[in-house]
């Protein structure tokens, strides 16, 4: 007897998928569980924006009186501005405010991402998830999520200033650009690589460099199919984009209050509307990966098969 590959909702069969049918198969998630991903999404992003502003109000407060004698410097003077101590503790503030900043919006993302991955998982395999459920995973993943995207981000760095050390000894043109080229290269191949490491973090509950890890091992051999991948996302999200901007431009110029208002609304929705059908295709793509290269859907199979 040859077990039966497990059947996700929608009927669909959990098996090798192209690029065309992972797509699609992110597109029924979205549409059966489009409520639950758009509130999680619209939560979270309120919660970031709330965050910033907060910030912003704590770093007016505590830097008020720097702002005061940065003001009263003649600004007709680049080099005495410069040489300002109290310039440069404003800076300094400035790039711990971005700093901060940026780790919070990590943290938060990181919840979100962890949420989603979740719910979408959850319906990839045809189980019942409700919201406080996938928050509750959001919030436990949201740690190895975080450190993760933590060391993913120094990495790039790193890379970044080697090319650029490399780049600050050469002046020819054509160097130059095959140095470009090859950094180009080295930044899509480690991102492919380490793309569905959220996932793993969040499903198979690996700590940081251990999701990193079997993120790099499991995208072996489908690196530019994954970049493919990303690459319609893009895409699509651009198509998206400009038709909203028509659909404003339309309303603005009948009206323009009407269209401050849509603009607004427009800005405010997309993140929420937008993320879920990105980390939703990083959690059908994890499964397509483990489909292919470890037999995950004949595992599912003999798991749910009686035992004599």
């Amino acid at each position: 007897m040859q077990p039966v590959p497990a059947t996700p909702s929608g009927g669909a069969t959990l098996r090798p998928l192209g690029i065309g049918d992972v797509l699609d198969r992110v597109f029924a998630i979205y549409r059966a569980r489009a409520i639950g991903l758009f509130v999680l999404g619209l939560i979270l992003f309120v919660a970031l924006v709330i965050a910033w502003i907060v910030l912003g109000v704590v770093f007016a407060f505590a830097g008020r009186s720097t702002f005061v004698r940065v003001s009263q410097q003649p600004t007709n003077d680049p080099v005495a501005l410069l040489a300002n101590p109290a310039f440069l503790e404003l800076m300094g503030g400035l790039f711990i405010f971005f700093i901060v900043g940026w780790l919070i919006s990590l943290l938060v993302g990181a919840v979100f991402t962890g949420a989603v991955i979740d719910a979408a998982a959850a319906a990839h395999l045809g189980q019942e998830r409700s919201l406080s459920q996938s928050f509750v995973v959001g919030f436990q993943s949201s740690l190895r999520i975080f450190f993760a995207g933590v060391l993913v981000t120094i990495a790039l760095a790193l890379i970044g200033v080697v090319f650029n050390v490399a780049s600050a000894f050469v002046s020819n043109g054509i160097v130059l650009f095959l140095i470009f080229c090859v950094y180009f290269f080295v930044q899509v191949y480690v991102q492919a690589s380490w793309f569905v490491s959220p996932v793993i973090a969040t499903i198979e509950r690996h700590g940081p460099v251990s999701s990193l890890r079997r993120s790099w091992q499991l995208s072996s051999g489908f690196r530019w199919r994954i970049v493919g991948l990303v690459l319609l996302l893009v895409v699509l999200f651009l198509v998206l984009f400009v038709l909203v901007v028509f659909l404003i431009t339309l309303i603005a110029a009948a009206n323009q209050s009407a269209g401050a208002v849509a603009i607004f609304i427009a800005a405010f929705a997309a993140v929420p509307l937008w993320m879920p059908l990105f980390f939703g295709t990083m959690t059908v793509l994890y499964y397509d990966l483990r489909v292919r290269k470890e037999g995950f859907d004949l595992q599912l199979a003999a798991e749910a098969m009686p035992r004599a």
